[in-house]
């Protein structure tokens, strides 16, 4: 017999399972399958990693995508706020011992800074950002209040190991936070060194120590982040050292003298400090756009225009107000403009990446003149090479088609007739009801003759309309300025 002829045995129909009972053991049998076949793949699988999802299997439940947690266990934070109050209380014990005479307060400030420094650098050691944050924290809230308070309260530093007590640990909390990418570490550290140089430096009388911490910690958060991460930081330090400068300025040129608490404050070391503030910022302004070609931001505008205000102002205030060193001052300003005309030089060319670095370049020159010019030369020598300037820059302006230039050409020509007395004997002239008491000096009419060559070469050498409607308003007032004098 052929086995196409054997036939399987019938089934009682009593004795079948119901269909639906069939389908759902035939569903379990493929899904153990499956099982066993995703489990021998994981057993022989050496790279950890997630393997394809599977089809949905009839009848199968559909997974649902989990999200991945981004925050911290709420009961990690309590161990980590537990863990910090705990440091706090070391800290606690310590000030205890302290004031109940076991130890001495310079022993016991010794002893908080070490344990502070302990922690931080228990942060550094950490391998979970959470953990290192929560050390560092604890550390901050240890340091820069004992700074402050051995210093202000009980007088064991002196101001000028404060801020260096200061600046160390500043910068060993800013390098931790910057190696564990820290960010809310470094803002707080940050303030609290700031806060903490701000108090000492009012409640002790002794403003060039930290004025120095705030020189040290502005340009080098500067050059920190430049072109890296949390620009931002470079904000509240060098509005910092700006408020230092000029709390120390002011007191220097005082009215009626120096305040008999700030005795210590000395004319020359004043202007160290002014021109310490201007050259660093204005000197790395002007390395990273000469090296790096780059533009210039909002930040570094208002910074310059501080540094100028705050640095060089401040130091001519103080050398006038000393009697001494303003025509150095005035000579090196001078000097420095020269230098800034030479280096936007190189950005001469209209482009989009040249215009930004040769505004800078050439209004910084500009300033300079303008600053030192007066006080390294006599009025009228000045007045002259102002105008002649002016004219000299406006045909420049004119042919490079920049508006900047024509801009600055017009300032230098107002500065010449303020310089020559030109713009005072034209407006008493015109108010006096007897005219002209005093003929015009030479340097008056060579200003003159320059406001008038400038409208001029301004009619003749139109420039094309968009830049003509920019410096339209300079011109009218370089031909009114011009019309008076003549009057």
């Amino acid at each position: 017999m052929s086995t196409a002829e054997v036939y399987p045995p019938r089934r009682d129909p009593a004795e079948a399972l119901p269909d639906g009972l069939e389908v759902r053991l035939a569903s379990l049998a493929e899904i153990v399958s499956r099982l066993e076949r995703r489990v021998a793949a994981l057993e022989g699988s050496s790279a950890v990693g997630a393997l394809p999802p599977e089809p949905d299997l009839p009848g199968a439940p559909v997974p649902q995508a989990i999200p991945q947690a981004t925050l911290p266990s709420p009961v990690r934070v309590m161990g980590l706020l537990g863990r910090t109050c705990l440091i706090l209380g070391g800290a606690t014990f310590i000030r205890a011992l302290v004031d109940a005479s076991p130890i001495h307060r310079g022993w016991g400030v010794a002893l908080g800074l070490a344990y502070a420094i302990t922690w931080v650098l228990l942060a550094e050691r950490a391998r979970r950002p959470l953990d290192a944050g929560f050390h560092a924290l604890a550390s901050i809230l240890i340091a820069y209040p004992l700074i402050v308070e051995s210093t202000a309260r009980f007088g064991i530093l002196a101001p000028g190991l404060a801020a260096i007590l200061l600046l160390a640990v500043t910068l060993l909390h800013g390098a931790v936070a910057w190696r564990k990418d820290l960010q809310p570490i470094i803002w707080t550290a940050t303030f609290a060194s700031l806060a903490s140089g701000l108090i000492l430096m009012a409640t002790q009388r002794a403003i060039e120590p930290f004025l120095a911490v705030f020189l040290v910690l502005g340009p080098g958060t500067l050059w920190a982040t430049q072109g890296r991460r949390w620009p931002g930081l470079r904000w509240p330090t060098a509005l910092a050292a700006d408020l230092g400068v000029l709390i120390l300025t002011t007191l220097a040129v005082w009215h009626g003298g120096i305040p008999e608490a700030y005795r210590g404050i000395l004319p020359g070391r004043t202007m160290l400090f002014a021109l310490a503030l201007a050259g660093l910022y204005l000197g790395s302004f002007a390395w990273r756009t000469l090296r790096r070609r780059t533009g210039v931001g909002g930040f570094e505008v208002a910074q310059t225009a501080l540094a100028l205000l705050v640095g060089c102002g401040g130091a001519l205030r103080v050398a006038a107000a000393a009697g001494t060193g303003a025509e150095l001052l005035g000579a090196g300003y001078s000097l420095a403009g020269l230098g800034c005309c030479a280096a936007a030089v190189p950005f001469a060319v209209d482009r989009e990446g040249t215009r930004a670095p040769f505004r800078f370049f050439t209004w910084l020159a500009l300033t300079f003149l303008l600053l030192g010019g007066p006080f390294a030369l006599p009025l009228p020598i000045f007045a002259a090479l102002m105008g002649g300037l002016g004219l000299v820059v406006l045909p420049l302006g004119l042919r490079l088609r920049r508006p900047v230039l024509i801009l600055q050409s017009g300032l230098c020509l107002l500065a010449s007739a303020l310089a020559s007395g030109l713009a005072a004997g034209s407006f008493r002239a015109l108010l006096s009801r007897t005219g002209p008491t005093s003929p015009p000096t030479m340097a008056g009419l060579f200003s003159l003759a320059c406001l008038s060559a400038a409208v001029v070469v301004f009619v003749l050498r139109r420039p094309p309309e968009p830049i003509a409607a920019r410096v339209r308003p300079l011109i009218l007032v370089l031909g009114v300025a011009a019309s008076a004098g003549l009057g």
